[in-house]
């Protein structure tokens, strides 16, 4: 009682001091250090113990305004020695992996399955501050990070804030988000056009033209049949918000380096329709759409042939023997990646055989060219996981075949496996701009 009656008295010259040396402030003191200094128009009263009613979070969040292709919001934070991680996760990549990794809608998830979610993919496009903070994002502005902000009109985003340590960018505990729909864009004056022009030796090659006031331009590409399924079944816009690429009319209307070959060109390593769809939009927020139809004739050497000898699995590794013929080969790689990622990577438009070469793959030349067969074995990098096994090869005339199978260590989890992919294309060199840019450490969950 004496002790909570000197904490009154201490406070209430804190005040008087605040009061008579600076009207705009009010002080807490701790022996002749200040160690918090507060508005007093921010603050409504001083309490010594914590009414049921108050909200004790040390980071919140404060929609301040949203646009067709804008953000404002504020994070508030208990001190101005709070730092966070904060960003936008937009529904779509969320919806994306939920299917994926639930097979259920995000909106149909447990609250912290979501809460989860949101955790794993906001450090791809997060930011770090430090005290409460006003922010402001614009759809494809340069985020001065070496990025790009992406605010789609007409789309579900969840603003996002994490604590984190401000030494070490450790995530805390506290995360808050809070769900908002960026307003549906109008009809823009743009103008937007694509043609599909032939085939060349990377694929199906397209004229893009368009007029300087798009901002960037959205595509979706694949066989025919596909596309229109997705449109008569109204899931257009699924179908752009978890496979659309962006780029710039600059990019699409470029040549690349690496092949000489024109920008606005995608893959068709089958004979058959594809679509190309578009969405422009300019710095209002507004959209312009555009259409292109190709009917395509593809012509795979027979090049090398993948056979499956043997494999097996059980709870302390997998193994896959195989063998390639002809053993002449020019390239052969095996890995095993988790299945989610290669998912993701061809998702944004690497093919099959640039994954199964990339990373932390095997170079399997020598002894494809000396024995013409392979064993790859390998306990499991982590358990109850997905992972996929790729098997690359190339042959000297460049035709290339790549052989996926998915496997588990689950009880009763059976081989998951895919047709042989082949191709004579070279390496695509055109890749959309993606904003994201992974910069927390995340704790395992």
């Amino acid at each position: 009682m004496i002790k909570k009656s000197i904490l009154t008295l201490a406070c209430a010259a804190a005040v008087l001091s605040a009061t008579a040396q600076d009207q705009e402030n009010m002080y807490l003191i701790k022996g002749d250090r200040i160690v918090a200094t507060y508005g007093v128009d921010d603050v409504d009263y001083i309490s010594f113990k914590l009414p049921e009613n108050i909200n004790n979070d040390r980071i919140w969040l404060t929609l301040n305004s949203v646009g067709k292709n804008r953000v404002s919001y504020t994070v508030n934070t208990q001190g101005e020695s709070v730092g966070y991680a904060h960003g936008l996760v937009d529904g779509w990549t969320l919806q994306y992996y939920a299917l994926d990794l639930y097979e259920s809608n995000f909106t149909d998830l447990p609250a912290e399955t979501q809460t989860y979610l949101l955790q794993t993919i906001l450090p791809y496009n997060a930011y770090i501050s430090l005290g409460t903070d006003t922010f402001e994002q614009v759809d494809f502005q340069d985020d001065g990070d070496g990025g790009r902000f992406l605010v789609t009109p007409g789309t579900d985003f969840y603003l996002c804030a994490w604590e984190i340590n401000p030494a070490t960018q450790q995530p805390l505990e506290a995360f808050v988000s809070e769900k908002f729909t960026t307003q549906a864009p109008g009809k823009s004056s743009a103008t937007l056009a694509a043609e599909f022009k032939g085939m060349n030796s990377e694929g199906a090659e397209f004229n893009i033209s368009g007029s300087s006031d798009l901002v960037y331009i959205k595509t979706a590409y694949g066989p025919k049949e596909a596309i229109d399924l997705y449109i008569a079944a109204g899931l257009e816009e699924q179908l752009f918000g978890m496979f659309g690429q962006n780029f710039t009319l600059d990019q699409l209307q470029g040549v690349s380096d690496e092949t000489g070959y024109a920008n606005a060109t995608w893959p068709a390593d089958e004979s058959g329709d594809y679509v190309l769809l578009m969405r422009g939009y300019d710095a209002n927020g507004d959209m312009v759409t555009a259409r292109a139809d190709a009917s395509v004739t593809v012509e795979v050497g027979d090049g090398p042939q993948i056979n499956v000898l043997s494999r097996s699995k059980d709870t302390q590794g997998v193994s896959v023997s195989f063998e390639i013929t002809p053993s002449n080969v020019s390239e052969a790689y095996v890995n095993m990646l988790p299945m989610n990622d290669v998912d993701d990577k061809l998702n944004m438009g690497y093919e099959l055989y640039e994954v199964a070469s990339s990373g932390s793959s095997t170079d399997i030349y020598d002894d494809i060219r000396a024995n013409g067969e392979y064993t790859f074995s390998t306990t499991w990098p982590e358990k109850d996981t997905w992972y996929s096994i790729l098997i690359y090869a190339r042959d000297t005339d460049g035709n290339r075949i790549a052989q996926r199978m998915d496997v588990a260590d689950f009880d009763g989890s059976e081989w998951a496996d895919y047709n042989p992919v082949k191709s004579v294309r070279p390496r695509k060199a055109l890749r959309p701009l993606n904003a994201g840019k992974r910069i927390l450490t995340l704790k395992k969950k």
